[in-house]
């Protein structure tokens, strides 16, 4: 749907930060992940896929992280989905997979395993990623972080929002994984990215 910048009550906020070379900002938090560990093990479902689905939920929940920018104009996206990386399988290198969002736990984290399966060894298929209804997923299970970037081109008008998370390391007794956002000033402030982090801790318990 695209958005009426006159009647929009983001208006003042939207044009003054469209403009900046660089409006993307990067925010990096702990979560909390122990009973999501568990839970997930229980079932003997995969982290990856199934902090990938939450992620995407809460995402979808909130208007602010599904606005994009289309020949130059902002619209507002139905719903998001999921462009991640994946290792391919017997090396070191990874790939990019690019799957439609399902609202079914289960049936997402089937459908993203066999779309990668699919995909092979190609590194990324172009024609998936000209979409702009797109949220980049990474993680680095290898160590904690406390600081992120992203390889990029510097586009004012790409506003797709980028996560990544690390490795959960046991902190008195409880298992805090470092979780980063990257998203569009424009289209989402401080208390937009408050909120879906909150509301992602409390999908975790």
């Amino acid at each position: 749907m695209k958005i009426d910048v006159n009647t929009w009550s983001r208006k003042q906020t939207f044009l003054f930060y469209q403009h900046l070379d660089i409006p993307m900002y990067t925010m990096t938090f702990d979560l909390d992940v122990t009973t999501f560990y568990q839970t997930v093990k229980q079932n003997k479902q995969s982290f990856y896929f199934s902090m990938m689905h939450h992620v995407m939920k809460v995402m979808n929940a909130i208007d602010n992280f599904k606005y994009r920018f289309v020949d130059k104009e902002p619209y507002l996206f139905e719903t998001i989905h999921p462009s991640f990386t994946d290792l391919i399988e017997g090396t070191d290198q990874f790939k990019i997979v690019t799957v439609d969002y399902l609202d079914d736990g289960i049936a997402f984290i089937q459908h993203a395993k066999q779309q990668s399966i699919k995909q092979g060894s190609t590194f990324i298929d172009l024609t998936h990623e000209i979409r702009q209804d797109l949220v980049y997923v990474t993680t680095f299970p290898w160590a904690r972080f406390s600081q992120v970037s992203h390889a990029h081109i510097i586009d004012p008008y790409d506003a797709i929002p980028r996560v990544v998370w690390g490795k959960f390391e046991d902190v008195n007794g409880r298992k805090v994984m470092p979780f980063s956002i990257s998203v569009h000033h424009a289209f989402v402030d401080g208390f937009h990215v408050g909120m879906f982090i909150q509301h992602l801790q409390d999908s975790l318990k």
